[in-house]
């Protein structure tokens, strides 16, 4: 899971230096369309999602047995906004 929240962090940062963002959305006026505003807003969702992921982890190494169940549930709901996430942003994909 840290693979993928690494990931996950690292992949703005390779779309801004390496696609033609500003093109897309301010001179296309992509920025105006509802799946940029969805894509926008699973993104902070899942943003949130790992840093809860990561704050239960570290109750759970700290030896506090009951934020187990809390980190497994953040891990399914992570997976699924995740996968959203990706669906969103293949569909945006030109």
């Amino acid at each position: 899971m840290l693979a993928a929240i690494l990931f996950d962090l690292a992949m703005p940062i390779f779309l801004v230096t390496h696609r033609n963002w500003w093109h897309r959305l301010i001179d296309q006026e992509d920025i105006f369309s509802f799946g940029v505003w969805m894509h926008f807003g699973l993104l902070i969702t899942m943003y949130a999602l790992e840093a809860a992921q990561i704050y239960s982890a570290k109750k759970i190494l700290q030896g506090d047995s009951s934020a187990r169940a809390n980190h497994h549930s953040q891990g399914r709901a992570l997976l699924m906004v995740r996968a959203l996430v990706i669906a969103t942003g293949g569909g945006m994909a030109e």
